[in-house]
């Protein structure tokens, strides 16, 4: 009788967190430990993010703490989320420290670091135009803007009327 290998149900986290290796995101944050960690080592001792000290020298005191940076890798222990983040790849659009952010003052640190994700998780990945960064930071709900040429969308818009005409 051969044993079969027990696989893990992915939850819908393990999905999202597949899909967005390698993209520059932004993570609600319950601890953390700065810098980069090799994977092979033993995990890094992680320090809860009420204790960070921000450039001001204050700390978050209740404050929402947001990670950015570029995913790398992701580990999920029961209800446990680990990610490790790189530094952004466009650091220009990238705030630090104390910030607005859809209509609430949070904090928004950058990587590297090993993020354990605060539950309820949040998972979303940056935009990459500087421009759609900073609306999406400070604007409630915003939306990406895709930014067309007139020419390229009058023709996609002719396109699809000949397509539909046929």
């Amino acid at each position: 009788m051969g044993a079969e290998l027990t696989q893990r149900p992915k939850w819908e986290i393990d999905q999202v967190l597949e899909r967005l290796v390698g993209a520059d995101v932004r993570v609600a944050a319950k601890s953390f430990a700065p810098g980069r960690w090799d994977r092979s080592n033993r995990p890094p001792r992680l320090v809860p993010v009420r204790e960070v000290f921000l450039p001001d020298n204050a700390q978050p005191e209740g404050l929402p703490v947001f990670f950015e940076g570029q995913l790398q890798h992701f580990e999920r222990q029961i209800g446990v989320v680990f990610a490790w983040l790189d530094a952004l790849t466009v650091p220009e659009t990238a705030t630090d420290g104390l910030a607005h952010f859809r209509g609430r003052t949070v904090v928004i640190l950058r990587g590297p670091a090993v993020v354990e994700l605060a539950f309820p998780f949040q998972v979303e990945q940056l935009p990459k135009d500087p421009d759609n960064y900073w609306r999406d930071v400070r604007v409630p709900r915003a939306q990406f803007e895709f930014q067309f040429g007139v020419d390229a969308r009058r023709d996609e818009v002719a396109g699809k009327s000949t397509r539909n005409s046929r």
